[in-house]
């Protein structure tokens, strides 16, 4: 798919949709009035395609969603990169945070330098 242009609502909602199950080609017209529970949020959200998409690796699962999005390897090296030219305050925001859990990060960070 060539999304070269698109903004993520251009990709993620379409007006229909060509869903291909066993080898037969359904037409959908975008509607999440059509879906049940969770999946009526996630259409609206996201759209048909990636609704469908959750719903076919995902249905039967119980899964919950941490708070934290991003890892701490990856939280380590934002705040390494940027502890210079942005506040704690900034950071912690971006990252989802606590202000005294960047500044603890700064710290141990600056004593692995030493």
């Amino acid at each position: 798919m060539n999304t070269t242009g698109q903004s993520a609502k251009d990709v993620f909602q379409k007006d229909s949709l060509q869903l291909n199950i066993d080898e037969e080609v359904i037409d959908i017209n975008s509607n999440p009035e059509r879906y049940s529970g969770v999946y009526k949020d996630l259409a609206e959200l996201v759209g048909d395609a990636a609704t469908l998409k959750i719903w076919k690796n995902f249905s039967g699962l119980n899964i919950t969603f941490p708070q934290k999005l991003y890892s701490i390897e990856f939280r380590k090296e934002f705040i390494m990169e940027n502890m210079e030219i942005m506040k704690p305050s900034e950071m912690a925001k971006m990252l989802g945070l606590s202000e005294r859990r960047v500044r603890q990060i700064i710290a141990e960070i600056r004593a692995q330098k030493q």
